[in-house]
């Protein structure tokens, strides 16, 4: 069973929720990848938003390096906005 059947209803959810982060024209600074990595930390899956003032060559290039960085899975992209996915640990 692929990890997008198994997530599906909190996908439908989070699809209806309001972005958890949003990256606009200064791109991805640290402080942006700081605060994505901590709303992974408190919940599997998150919205994210990016601008239309956000210019980038290649979106698919850094939505890679977004994941890389937050060691997460991108689940869903619809035009510019994403949602991501990393397992929280259990105690």
């Amino acid at each position: 069973m692929s990890l997008k059947r198994k997530l599906k209803n909190k996908i439908v959810i989070v699809r209806a929720e309001k972005a958890t982060a949003i990256i606009g024209k200064n791109g991805m600074t640290p402080s942006v990848i700081k605060h994505i990595d901590q709303q992974l930390d408190q919940n599997e899956l998150i919205k994210i938003k990016f601008l239309s003032n956000y210019f980038s060559d290649n979106l698919d290039l850094d939505i890679k390096v977004l994941t890389d960085k937050t060691r997460s899975n991108l689940i869903e992209k619809r035009g510019k906005t994403i949602i991501l996915y990393r397992s929280i640990p259990k105690n």
